[in-house]
């Protein structure tokens, strides 16, 4: 590795190593600290940057101290992903189709309603209309078989982000999908998510971002109550 950095390095280029999932590094006893101080002595000898992802501060899953602790962890500045601006939704939705001869601005709001303004959720719901129109040009596009298609393929991520998430994440989130009321000492969780962008503010109201991720905190509320009350079945047999 150092002697490919080295060619690199004198040819004045830049080396930028893409990490993702990196969590599966810091939280690997295999991974030892030595191995993220050599990571950070190429950086500080050569033109070498690194980009990690995660779903948390990597600091937080690391498999011990020393390599939370690690300089390695300094040279980074993070960047949480939000969901976009509204209007760079828009922008998103409406000129890559445009430029295919197939405008998907007309549906702009509906793509919306339906993904909400996370970037990748986007794409997919973009992806699924522009197939409908490809099909079938001069007509509406299918909204029964884009939501189905949509919601096959963003469920399983739906589902990754669901078990990462706080209890009270999924309590609040719960209460609002079946318009119940959130405890007020609770209020502390909705900023959260909103700044998450999991709910979405409209004026002193509040909202789970999109309808796919609403029928998705459904559905595991019903298997919830589903396999609570099997349970409870199970334990009157057994007395």
């Amino acid at each position: 590795l150092k002697a490919v950095v080295e060619i690199i390095n004198a040819e004045e280029k830049r080396l930028i190593i893409l990490m993702d999932e990196f969590d599966s590094i810091t939280g690997n006893e295999r991974f030892e600290e030595h191995f993220f101080s050599y990571l950070r002595s190429l950086a500080n000898s050569y033109r070498v940057a690194y980009v990690t992802s995660s779903y948390q501060e990597l600091q937080l899953m690391c498999h011990n101290k020393d390599i939370s602790d690690s300089p390695f962890f300094n040279i980074f500045s993070n960047l949480p992903l939000r969901p976009l601006p509204r209007d760079e939704a828009l922008e998103l939705i409406s000129l890559p189709s445009k430029t295919e001869g197939i405008p998907l601005e007309p549906f702009a709001d509906k793509i919306i309603g339906l993904a909400g303004l996370f970037p990748f959720y986007l794409q997919i719901a973009c992806s699924n209309v522009f197939e409908s129109l490809l099909d079938n040009p001069d007509s509406e596009p299918d909204w029964d078989l884009v939501t189905r298609d949509f919601n096959e393929e963003a469920f399983p991520h739906y589902q990754f982000v669901w078990d990462h998430m706080d209890e009270s994440y999924r309590e609040n989130l719960s209460r609002m999908a079946h318009g119940k009321t959130i405890s007020q000492k609770f209020g502390f969780v909705n900023e959260e998510l909103v700044r998450r962008g999991y709910l979405l503010e409209s004026g002193s109201s509040l909202a789970i971002c999109s309808s796919s991720f609403e029928t998705f905190v459904r559905r595991q509320n019903e298997k919830s109550q589903k396999k609570g009350a099997f349970f409870s079945s199970f334990w009157k047999k057994k007395r």
